[in-house]
Parts: structure tokens; C-alpha cells; sequence
């Protein structure tokens, strides 16, 4: 395929608005895109307008890969902030500009086009690779957990996620000191090091691991009065208040630690109690956001939470509820990778950046949150062309970056079937 076959296909995806909705818009032009190249898919409905896709090459056998992404956006915010239609994919220089260039639609091209150039040099000869599209994994991993549900990532070795993991090279220290992400001080120190004289315009990761998550409300009930006779009346913002105060403390003395992901990380987003001015508010809830680590999985941290709404429901007036709206575990791989070393070795001449993929953990959360649930053997790596310009306005992807990504993710699925070909 050639190069601006390539970009446009980003820039097609990129027309098609799919802002936490209208997912089957880009699977039916994958759909199609995959026919041209005698490569069978199939759209899985979850919800009207709203469809998963699933295509493989291959014989069917092992060793089998997984590529995974998603094809939702987030919202585009305040479009006038823009400096042009978050709809229209913009070329400037190496710059592609457009809502989901680096989150995820670069992403997602790179897994197709990888996949047809593979097809169409017969490749793999022994062995299956599996593309698995999905809906809404910026809002709730919906279609995720359909198609892990239904068994599709069962049988993968390896699954890849084409997440953005690529941070521009004057950013790198500000990255690391924000915890948005954890590596080895030893690889830091080598990078900032060789970041002094590269030409590189970013670094890109491995992530080989990352936090799981839980939202969740706790409303506090009260009673309503008239704001002239606050005594007939239970202030659930009282009620609350004390709550916050007790979960504050709870949090700030957590002991478990992973020495590969860090501490939970807390944040609390929402607070909302009463309607009117006259009125004693009768409901108040908050709504929580937490970032979770396998040494203290989700079911002990609400299990917790359970209990110290428990203990506050003894005292007078307080009547709490916890609501726990979704729960995604940690993604971390328990065995030594098999799959990185090669995408590390092809890194050294494909992406020409100061250090070939480092792996670093990091606190934000994927898709394999769901696919583990159903697979806990499989080589879960996240890397992919975007960068932290995901989620905001202008967002952006190095062109440069997403072509020789697709080099590198050929180059090393070829060389892993070569090395791993059962005859």
C-alpha cells in the first residue's frame, strides 16, 4: 500500500464523527476496506449504530495475535477552540490534526493496514492474527467485554493494544515526575541523556502494564426542610461531608503498594447536593474515579468502602448508599515477555528514537482491562503511533510516527511467526 493510501485512511476515519457513538460508520468502512484485500470480517451489533469488528488472517492455528483498538472518541469539548474542524484531518508538515488522530484512529489504521500488508505478502505462512475493533472504550469498555464475553480473546498469545504511547521529547521529565507513569531510574536517567541529542521528535513505550479502575457514587439521604427551620430537616450535605472526610482518611492510609504500578490513586470528581436555596437538601452524592493496583484488587477496596459506610450508618441521621458503576481490573503480565523483545529489536532501525521501547507501567487504563478477565496467560503489551496530545484540542499524530510504526509492527510480527511457526 502506498504512502498516502495510507494517511488518507487516517484522515477518512477521522471525518467520521464517533464520539462516544456511530462506531458502525468505521466498522462498516473497515468492513470494506478488508474485502478489497480478501480479508473476511464480520460487524458484531452491540447497540444501534454502535458495532464491533472482528477480521483474522492466517490458518487458524497457533501461535495467535491479537490487535486490538477502539473506534470511539471522546467529545471534541468547545469546537470553536480548534483551530480547525475536529472533523477535517489537517497536514502540516509531519503533523496529521484531527479529534482521535492519536487516540486511537492512527492506532487502528496501523493494526488494518499491517494486517492486509501481511495478507498480501502471505504472511502468516503458520499461525493467526485476529483484529478485535471495539466500541465505547473511552466511556465504559463495552464492546470489549462483548467480545471478550463471547470468547475472541481466549485463545490469544499475545494481544496488542495500539493505544498512543508516545511523549514529545522536551515533555519526557514532566511525564514521569506527573505519575502518570513509573520506569526504571536506571532507563530514565538513559533516556533524558540520549533525549539531549536526538532528532527525535518523540519517545515512544512499551506499556507492559497498567492500573485497573472503579467509579463509583455514594449519596448520602437526608430530609428536606424549609431553609427557615433547618432543624426539622437532616442536611445530606452534612451527611456527606462527614462521609468525604472518613473515605479521605481511608485512602490516605492504604498500605499496599506494587512495586511495578505504585499506590492506588484516589479522586474524588463530584460533588453535588441540594436544588435550591430555600430548601434543606435532601440528596447529596459524590462520584469517585480510583485507580487501582493488583495488591489491593478492586473486590477488597469496595469491600472496604462497604464497611466504612456500615460503620457511619450507626451513627444518628446518616444513611449512606455506595453504587459501584464499573470495575476494570489491573492489566499486568505474570510470565516474561515474549512479543516486546521483538517490537524492541525492529525499534532500533524503524523508529530511529533515543531508546527502542522502553517498557513502563503506567496509571491510565485499556481495553485489556476486559480481555484479561477472560485470558490471564496472554503477552498484553499497549504501543501505538499517538501521543499525549490525546484528549485535546488540536489533538495530533506524528505522520512519521505512524508510518514506521506500521514497519515496525510488520517487521516483528513476521519475525516472531518465523521463530514461533509450529509445523
Amino acid at each position: 500500500m502506498k504512502t498516502a493510501e495510507k494517511i488518507r485512511i487516517v484522515a477518512d476515519l477521522i471525518a467520521i464523527d464517533s464520539a462516544n457513538n456511530h462506531e458502525e460508520q468505521i466498522a462498516d468502512y473497515l468492513l470494506k476496506l478488508f474485502a478489497i484485500y480478501g480479508i473476511k470480517a464480520s460487524k458484531i451489533t452491540q447497540f444501534p449504530g454502535r458495532c464491533n469488528l472482528v477480521a483474522e488472517i492466517g490458518d487458524g492455528q497457533a501461535p495467535k495475535i491479537g490487535l486490538s483498538g477502539h473506534f470511539d472518541t471522546v467529545s471534541p469539548g468547545d469546537e470553536t477552540q480548534w483551530t480547525t474542524s475536529p472533523y477535517s484531518a489537517v497536514i502540516d508538515a509531519d503533523t496529521l490534526r484531527g479529534l482521535g488522530a492519536s487516540d486511537m484512529k492512527a492506532g487502528v489504521a496501523q493494526l488494518v493496514i499491517t494486517m492486509i500488508e501481511l495478507k498480501q505478502a502471505g504472511l502468516p505462512r503458520h499461525g493467526t492474527i485476529r483484529f478485535l475493533g471495539t466500541i465505547s472504550e473511552e466511556l465504559t469498555e463495552e464492546g470489549a467485554r462483548l467480545l471478550a464475553d463471547q470468547g475472541y480473546a481466549d485463545d490469544l498469545d499475545v494481544l496488542l493494544f495500539a493505544e498512543p504511547t508516545g511523549v514529545a521529547i522536551d515533555q519526557l521529565p514532566a511525564y514521569f515526575d506527573s505519575g502518570a507513569a513509573r520506569i526504571d531510574h536506571n532507563t530514565l536517567d538513559t533516556l533524558l541523556a540520549a533525549a539531549e541529542t536526538t532528532q527525535a521528535r518523540e519517545q515512544h513505550f512499551i506499556f507492559q502494564s497498567h492500573k485497573g479502575w472503579m467509579t463509583y457514587t455514594v449519596t448520602a439521604h437526608g430530609k428536606a426542610a424549609h431553609s427557615s427551620m433547618p432543624g426539622l430537616g437532616i442536611n445530606a450535605v452534612d451527611c456527606l461531608i462527614t462521609y468525604y472526610q472518613a473515605e479521605k482518611a481511608l485512602y490516605a492510609n492504604l498500605m499496599e503498594t506494587s512495586a511495578e504500578l505504585g499506590a492506588t490513586i484516589y479522586a474524588p470528581d463530584i460533588f453535588h447536593g441540594g436544588t435550591q436555596v430555600n430548601s434543606i437538601p435532601a440528596i447529596a452524592y459524590e462520584q469517585v474515579k480510583v485507580r487501582t493496583i493488583p495488591e489491593l484488587p478492586n473486590s477488597e477496596l469496595i469491600n472496604r468502602l462497604s464497611h466504612l459506610i456500615d460503620e457511619l450508618n450507626q451513627q444518628p441521621d446518616m444513611n449512606l448508599e455506595l453504587t459501584v458503576e464499573q470495575s476494570e481490573v489491573p492489566v499486568a503480565n505474570s510470565t516474561p515477555l515474549t512479543f516486546a523483545p521483538f517490537l524492541q529489536h525492529h525499534a532500533h532501525t524503524t523508529l530511529a528514537e533515543p531508546l527502542a521501547l522502553p517498557t513502563i507501567s503506567v496509571s491510565l487504563g485499556t481495553d485489556a482491562s476486559e480481555f484479561r478477565r477472560r485470558n490471564s496467560t496472554a503477552e498484553m503489551l499497549v504501543v501505538g503511533p499517538g501521543n499525549t496530545s490525546a484528549h485535546q484540542v488540536d489533538e495530533f499524530v506524528s505522520i512519521s510516527a505512524y508510518l514506521n510504526m506500521i514497519e515496525l509492527l510488520i517487521a516483528s510480527l513476521t519475525d516472531y511467526f518465523s521463530v514461533n511457526q509450529k509445523d
